[in-house]
């Protein structure tokens, strides 16, 4: 067993004792200066994601790709090699290639040596510890034009367990990332199941019943305004004199995540004396009606939780009615989607806005109370399903990253 009880990790696999030793980059890997060729496929690097393992388009990218016709001035890949964006690196553009491949001539391109199991450093660098030491040693004027040069990277500090520990950290958090990418897959799924049973069971446009229903009802929606099914009250106006550590909360668009209500630590709160609106209650409904980014205006959620002593602000609307799952699901279904996109004002920087009138003059098709009740519970059901999958998928993902923390130096 090595003497240095330093340089290791707060858990590791106990087959495994000795000290990590530290290295410089520049001690692990060499720079690749290899030109590409047309029959590879154009890898890319993102801050979120690392490399890709296979070529992107324009769609998935979610930007226009711009690429040189000339493929000898890209640089050519292979299996294990370590990628960075130059631009981007502090921010964790950085990744390992799992297929071989050419990238951009902008990125850095480097070989690893034989003190490395390649995949290993996927996960080193991009933790937080390497991303502030690449921060440190990027340079530029701004920083939109700082960057990691080779120079700067090779003096970048880490350090590494024996070949085999690494293998089996990686196989480890590699184990992990299929959990993770499972659990998004079955949130996803349920989502999808969600927006297409939206389409169905609420009339099309210029229809008065829809597409599919439970059995035993088959009676016409009935056309009411949106102000008729729910009160629809303004919120509370404040100075920032009136905030206070401890008082009474304010419920803002944070409070809404994904269509669901959450409380927040760094919740606003007032004096009580500032109160002049009634407090919300469970089963009222919260609706961001200003907001700086058009597309967060009109959402929101049910308030599901114990909120006592809170109100909703003055960038909100509360919505209260007699079937309130049924008016939530309703402010779901592409009605309201179409709603917000002609009445919602805002794009090219303005704050967007949803006018309490117009949603209440709003012309919509319900069924009778009984309906209301059972398509309210259903689409409750649901909400709940996903609220139950982003919890463990977010359990998940701090798991990951509290022991990316303790199983690395």
């Amino acid at each position: 067993m090595s003497e240095n009880k330093g340089n290791v990790p707060k858990i590791r696999f106990p087959e495994f004792t000795d000290a990590w030793e530290q290295r410089k980059l520049g001690e692990l890997y060499t720079e690749r200066k290899e030109p590409g060729y047309d029959s590879l496929q154009i890898l890319s690097v993102s801050i979120h994601h690392g490399i890709s393992n296979q070529e992107l388009d324009s769609n998935t990218l979610g930007k226009k790709v711009r690429r040189s016709e000339d493929k000898s001035l890209y640089k050519h890949v292979n299996f294990g090699d370590l990628v960075l964006n130059m631009m981007r690196a502090w921010q964790g553009a950085i990744g390992v290639v799992k297929s071989e491949g050419m990238v951009s001539p902008a990125y850095i391109t480097a070989i690893p040596s034989a003190e490395l199991y390649p995949l290993f450093m996927d996960y080193y660098l991009r933790r937080d510890e390497a991303i502030i030491q690449m921060n440190n040693l990027s340079y530029g004027v701004t920083d939109f034009r700082k960057r990691l040069y080779w120079d700067s990277f090779i003096i970048i500090l880490c350090s590494i367990p024996s070949v085999p520990e690494q293998e089996r950290i990686t196989a480890f958090f590699t184990q992990l990332d299929n959990y993770i990418i499972l659990h998004q897959r079955k949130l996803n799924n349920v989502k999808k199941l969600k927006a297409g049973l939206l389409q169905k069971m609420f009339p099309k446009d210029g229809e008065a019943f829809p597409e599919v229903r439970f059995p035993g009802f088959t009676d016409d929606w009935e056309q009411r305004e949106f102000g008729e099914l729910a009160k629809i009250r303004r919120g509370l106006t404040y100075s920032p004199a009136n905030v206070r550590k401890e008082g009474v909360r304010v419920l803002r668009s944070s409070n809404i995540d994904e269509d669901t209500f959450v409380l927040k630590e760094d919740d606003v709160f007032v004096e009580p004396q500032a109160i002049n609106i009634d407090f919300v209650k469970e089963n009222d409904i919260l609706i961001t009606s200003a907001n700086g980014s058009s597309r967060l205006v009109g959402k929101h959620a049910l308030i599901k939780k114990n909120c006592n002593r809170a109100v909703h602000g003055g960038f909100m609307l509360l919505a209260t009615a007699d079937e309130p799952e049924f008016i939530n699901a309703l402010m779901s279904s592409p009605w309201y989607d179409r709603f917000i996109g002609v009445y919602v004002a805002g794009g090219n920087g303005a704050i967007g806005n949803l006018n309490k009138n117009d949603l209440e003059t709003q012309s919509v098709y319900v069924p009778e109370a009984s309906e209301q009740r059972k398509v309210g519970a259903f689409f409750a059901d649901l909400d709940h399903l996903i609220t139950l999958h982003q919890r463990k998928l977010k359990h998940l993902q701090e798991q990951k990253k509290a022991l990316l923390q303790q199983m690395f130096v």
